[in-house]
C-alpha cells in the first residue's frame, strides 16, 4: 500500500481548523454515532450512518483517526472509539441538536 499523502497545514483560525477536521458530509454523523452508541465495530458504524458507502466510511474513519478524534482498538476487538479529544465534542452536539430541531421545524413551516 502506498504511503498516505501528508495533510495540508491547518489554518490559524480556530473555527476553520475545527471545520477542516470535522467538516464534510459524513464525519459529524460518524462522530454522532460514536457519541451516542460508544465503541462500535466497522459494520455497526456502517449500519448506523445511513447512506454512507464502505469506501467513504473507511476514508472518514482514517481522517478522524489521523486527527486524533477516533481511535481503533486492537485487531482482536477491532472497534472504533472516541478519544478524549473526540469525546470533548459532546457539548457541541448537545447545542447543535436544538438548533437542528428549530431548523427542521422552520423548514417544514415554510
Amino acid at each position: 500500500m502506498p504511503p498516505r499523502p501528508k495533510p495540508a497545514p491547518l489554518p490559524a483560525c480556530p473555527v476553520e481548523h475545527a471545520i477542516q477536521l470535522i467538516g464534510g458530509k459524513w464525519k459529524m454523523l460518524v462522530l454522532r454515532s460514536l457519541l451516542l452508541n460508544g465503541a462500535q465495530h466497522y459494520n455497526q458504524l456502517l449500519a448506523s450512518v445511513t447512506g454512507i458507502s464502505p469506501k467513504e466510511l473507511t476514508r472518514n474513519l482514517r481522517e478522524l483517526t489521523d486527527a486524533g478524534l477516533v481511535a481503533a482498538r486492537p485487531a482482536r476487538d477491532a472497534a472504533y472509539t472516541l478519544t478524549p479529544l473526540g469525546a470533548a465534542l459532546l457539548p457541541v452536539f448537545k447545542r447543535l441538536l436544538p438548533w437542528g430541531r428549530r431548523l427542521m421545524n422552520a423548514t417544514k413551516a415554510a
